[in-house]
């Protein structure tokens, strides 16, 4: 995530909501349709180097956002295990922006 966090407030009130629309409601990466309340919107560059603008936001659904290859995103990895949401051996499913 960037250093700077919006409010809480602002992210699920304004800015959720206008990425999501504007990607039509889908996954960018598998396609699903999914719904404003189940998706997760990802930094595609996180860290220091990211922003909350949104041309480096996207949507993406709960599994395709878990098995993006970021190491920010490692401490969900667990979770989703427990919950069903991506297979024990998940390793081969993970996905790389740079390699797309």
């Amino acid at each position: 995530m960037p250093k700077i966090r919006p409010p809480r407030e602002t992210w699920f009130k304004s800015i959720r909501p206008i990425v999501w629309k504007r990607d039509g409601g889908i996954c960018c990466k598998c396609g699903i349709e999914i719904s404003l309340y189940e998706c997760n919107i990802d930094h595609i560059i996180s860290g220091v180097r990211g922003s909350n603008k949104l041309l480096n936001l996207r949507t993406l659904c709960k599994k395709c956002h878990v098995l993006r290859l970021d190491h920010n995103h490692r401490g969900m990895i667990q979770a989703a295990i427990k919950n069903e949401l991506i297979p024990p051996n998940w390793r081969n499913m993970v996905w790389d922006e740079d390699k797309e």
